[in-house]
């Protein structure tokens, strides 16, 4: 008895080789099937995370920030919106009323973090909308921080201390930089908040910094009567050394502590501390001297390969991506021999977030001299300095010439790229939908491709799990999550590779014998197509069927891939080991192809997959082809 086994499923999809010369286990195609070597695996759904906003709408931006002690905050714009996730009630709190403004309006927005002496600070700023400062550890309060005269609108990224900005509606092409971060602060010490009385604990008041500039923050509160002293913990509240406890917002200058003992009647209750002003020689402040000397705000002009796209580092240099040429800026520590250099022709990327930068390097949808569309990687060659742009797309060599996924078939004009993990994600549309409406998942490790048609305009890690904005509507989901789509069946199918069975001519397979993991609701379709012709139901795998062993559990981890559920969880999942054996109803075949289509809720996943009992014929080819 003549039997064919597959037990490796590598590579992913590709789609740019005949089906019938891939190799073995490989896709021809797939819609929501993730590749894992040894198996393959039906997607996770998603689930909303915080309250839902019905009706049509767009996530133009989100970012998780993080504290510098570990907190993690989340934040998204939609709209003229800027919002906050409180993980506590589990709703998104809008930081203001429509902060973002009419001009801004659905525009994209950039997030960029900064942590210094003067504390954990967010930074919110776009071609069109406002510039806004937050101090993380009061997360609903804000700033705006525009100033015509100190800096400008467009996207930014803080790095090496300054603020890069490009993006400008009065300047799409050059690199802007702001003063190098000076830490230039004022110390503000024994300001009164408060006279005792011999029995009030609480005192609040505003300190007086703030009347002084509107944009101004402040740090390093110590607040005493004299007997116990209160400590700044950098995260909005103040300890005392008796057992008090305090508050203080570092960007209105609000301030309470409440004494473990009352200050004595008459005693002045004092507070000593710092304040700043980003546009005063801070990340915000993109002023220079007629004479420019080092350390101070800069403009490099790159007026050749179109708009500059996006600015992603790879070591020390920042790759300014344009349209359809990347430049090479480099500054040196001390900010006096700075270089602006064309990097490479024809790389470019479609728009702001189509790259993104990861540890191999910077990942790319390149399509710099009109070509299709390729996922590349600029990186340093092994065991050299240089730095070449290569195709991730179309990495693999067959009959020496490179095949992989054909991407043409997609628009990238909104993509965004994000790494998570082993994978780098890009966000795309088919050509019939105006947003994006696909994901193509490429695992670094692997080496393959997968497609999902999950819908998000944007993306970010929290919590561990892999979040996205939603293209379609004003929400956010968690991806990879549970076993449906928003209470729908995940739509799905697995198309493997054109098998001769190794015979070139007419044959027969009595049996076909799937193996895998299987949860008790789920239903497995399993189709073959035979020499081209339509495909024929050879049997489905029920999570209930006798040819499961439903006496072992498979763990297969949580319900949401990540390091740990949003909100909590409930621990580990599982699945049950299934053996199906099914009667092949073809006629004699040269070619034959296998298709998996998971039909109701729950994990599923293909191990192994048998071609049994293969009776040879002849050499002859299929009656239709003669």
């Amino acid at each position: 008895m003549n039997i064919i086994k597959i037990t490796d499923f590598i590579l992913g999809v590709i789609d740019t080789l005949e089906s019938r010369s891939l190799p073995r286990g490989v896709a021809s195609s797939s819609s929501n099937w993730l590749t894992l070597s040894d198996k393959i695996e039906l997607r996770r759904g998603y689930f909303i995370l915080g309250d839902e906003n019905t009706g049509s709408g767009k996530i133009t931006a989100e970012i998780k920030a993080k504290m510098a002690d570990g907190t993690e905050l989340l934040y998204r714009t939609r709209g003229k919106k800027l919002e906050y996730y409180d993980s506590t009630a589990e709703t998104w709190g809008e930081v203001g009323s429509d902060i973002l403004g009419d001009d801004a309006d659905g525009e994209e927005i950039s997030f960029a973090e900064y942590h210094s002496l003067a504390g954990d600070q967010l930074f919110i700023n776009s071609p069109n909308g406002p510039y806004i400062k937050i101090m993380m550890a009061n997360p609903t309060s804000y700033v705006v921080i525009y100033d015509s005269s100190k800096n400008y609108k467009g996207h930014i990224l803080i790095k090496q201390n300054r603020t890069f900005l490009w993006g400008r509606n009065d300047d799409k092409t050059g690199v802007y930089g702001s003063k190098i971060d000076n830490q230039t602060y004022t110390t503000v010490s024994v300001e009164n908040i408060g006279t005792g009385d011999g029995s009030e604990k609480t005192f609040s008041d505003t300190l007086a910094f703030k009347a002084g500039g509107a944009k101004r923050t402040c740090f390093g509160i110590v607040a005493t009567d004299g007997t116990e002293t209160f400590k700044d913990n950098n995260d909005g509240t103040l300890t005392g050394d008796k057992g008090g406890t305090g508050t203080i917002n570092y960007m209105s200058g609000a301030i309470s502590v409440t004494f473990n003992t009352a200050p004595s009647n008459s005693q002045a209750i004092t507070c000593d501390y710092q304040w700043e002003d980003s546009t005063v020689g801070g990340i915000a402040d993109f002023t220079k001297s007629a004479t420019r000397v080092a350390s101070e705000g800069f403009v490099m002009r790159q007026d050749d390969g179109g708009i500059l796209q996006n600015i992603l580092s790879l070591g020390n240099q920042e790759y300014c991506i344009h349209e359809n040429k990347t430049w090479v800026l480099t500054l040196t520590s001390d900010d006096t021999n700075a270089t602006n250099l064309i990097y490479r022709e024809k790389v470019g990327i479609p728009n702001k977030n189509a790259g993104v930068a990861t540890g191999d390097g910077i990942y790319i949808i390149n399509r710099g001299d009109d070509r299709d569309y390729e996922l590349q990687l600029i990186g340093y060659q092994e065991g050299s300095e240089k730095v070449l742009p290569k195709s991730i797309s179309k990495q693999h060599i067959y009959r020496k010439k490179k095949v992989g996924i054909d991407l043409s078939v997609y628009e990238f004009n909104k993509a965004f790229m994000f790494e998570w993990g082993d994978y780098i994600l890009c966000t795309c549309r088919t050509s019939i939908s105006t947003e994006n409406n696909r994901m193509i998942v490429y695992d670094k490790v692997k080496k393959s491709i997968d497609v999902m048609d999950y819908y998000a305009s944007c993306l970010a890690e929290y919590s561990g799990t892999l979040i996205a904005g939603d293209s379609m509507t004003d929400n956010v989901y968690t991806l990879f999550s549970g076993w449906d789509d928003d209470d729908s069946i995940i739509s799905n199918y697995r198309k493997l590779n054109e098998d001769n069975l190794d015979f070139e001519g007419l044959k027969k397979c009595k049996k076909l014998v799937v193996i895998g993991d299987i949860m008790k609701d789920q239903i497995l379709k399993v189709s073959v197509q035979v020499d081209n012709g339509g495909f024929v139901e050879v049997g489905q795998i029920l999570g209930t069927g006798s040819y499961v062993d439903t006496g072992q559990e498979i763990s297969i981890g949580r319900t949401t891939i990540g390091s740990k559920e949003v909100g909590g969880g409930t621990g580990g999942a599982v699945a049950y080991r299934y053996v199906r054996e099914m009667t092949m109803p073809t006629s004699k075949f040269n070619l034959i192809t296998l298709r998996f289509e998971a039909l109701a809720l729950g994990y599923v996943s293909v191990t192994e997959v048998h071609y049994k009992d293969i009776r040879i014929k002849s050499r002859k080819q299929p009656t239709k082809y003669v």
